[in-house]
């Protein structure tokens, strides 16, 4: 019984954490030279900050950014709607038409189709029967540049001789008469929560510039960043200095600050519309992205949701923290770090002790 009240009596002091120590615990870790002085922002529950650093400085966030991009891509796209894919015989044998709707989760990649859900662009053809000659024309409509390189490359293998020709809508539907095959992409929420959970760079940087070819913008990093800057002041998020050059963030120009990110984060959570972007979000030590981090923080574990990153300088992190019953919205982007694994590894680290302080601490702001 007595061995039992001091089991007790430790597991009660090693999970209690009060508001001094915690605060001092996180600046210990907000101020470790591994994060090389990041650009920082918590915020409490109630909005007030419980940690900073250069919250309003310009930072490269790495794939962070795709919080950003998923955000704008759910304003203004529906989230139920499906891409459809459709295989038309003509009147000449051997020659089809490929009608696409550019659908930015095809892929000629038979494992990625297995293991995300990608519509599969090579199913797709051999049930329309384009497969069963070695030499056949396809005209294609609205299909990404990469899917038809791909196309190329696959028929090339299969010693098929393709001549793929693109050709404009009308002149597709004219020259197609017998509907053979049709593919159904997955929902959009669902491609959004995807992009999230795996951070898949093409999928995230198509549906960015669908929804920057919709609003009318130039296709160009102005019309990307106007096309961000005015969505998301809509939501009244602070886009001060705000820099996008693709959707995925895999650009080293890039630029976001942590409260851009922190203030996004607040609005997602407490509005439907974005419940696919928090749904998709790694849980820490358990899916997607975060499921190797927090082994040496095993408080952390199942009580982090957020997306990650990295490029070159920069590692990154962004999501939500609990404690007890209480959610922090957090953005840590430290962009200083030495591009090498040694150093990454231990930012992350670092990034996980942080968290795991969040999680353990009765948080309150001095």
């Amino acid at each position: 019984m007595r061995r039992l009240l001091i089991a007790l009596l430790i597991s009660s002091l090693a999970f209690s954490v009060n508001p001094a120590s915690a605060l001092h615990s996180l600046e210990k870790y907000v101020n470790a030279d591994q994060l090389s002085k990041p650009g920082l922002l918590i915020l409490n529950p109630d909005g007030t900050v419980l940690a900073e650093n250069e919250p309003d400085s310009l930072r490269a966030p790495a794939s962070v950014l795709k919080l950003l991009s998923m955000a704008v891509v759910l304003a203004n796209l529906d989230s139920t709607s499906r891409y459809a894919t459709t295989v038309w015989g003509t009147r000449k044998k051997r020659e089809f038409v490929l009608i696409g709707s550019l659908d930015p989760f095809l892929s000629v990649n038979r494992s990625v189709s297995d293991k995300y859900g990608h519509g599969y662009l090579m199913g797709l053809l051999s049930r329309a029967g384009v497969l069963d000659s070695k030499k056949v024309v396809i005209n294609y409509t609205a299909l990404y540049p990469g899917d038809v390189k791909g196309l190329k490359v696959v028929f090339k293998q299969r010693g098929i001789r393709a001549t793929l020709k693109k050709v404009n809508g009308i002149t597709a539907t004219e020259i197609g008469v017998e509907e053979l095959s049709t593919l159904a992409s997955k929902p959009l929420s669902k491609m959004v929560s995807h992009v999230i959970l795996w951070s898949d760079n093409v999928v995230a940087d198509r549906l960015a510039k669908a929804v920057n070819r919709q609003l009318g913008n130039p296709a160009s990093a102005k019309g990307l960043t106007n096309t961000f800057k005015g969505e998301l002041a809509k939501l009244n998020v602070n886009t001060s200095g705000l820099v996008v050059k693709d959707g995925s963030g895999l650009s080293r120009e890039n630029r976001v600050s942590a409260r851009t990110v922190v203030e996004l984060l607040r609005v997602i959570r407490n509005d439907p519309r974005y419940a696919a972007i928090y749904e998709g979000l790694p849980i820490s030590g358990k899916t997607g992205t975060l499921v190797k981090r927090f082994e040496k923080v095993p408080a952390a574990i199942n009580h982090v949701h957020a997306k990650t990153g990295w490029i070159n300088r920069s590692v990154t992190m962004a999501g939500y923290a609990e404690s007890g019953n209480q959610e922090y919205a957090f953005a840590i982007l430290a962009d200083g770090i030495n591009p090498n694994l040694r150093a990454r590894n231990a930012a992350r680290r670092t990034m996980d002790k942080l968290l795991e302080v969040v999680v353990k601490g009765n948080h309150q702001t001095p």
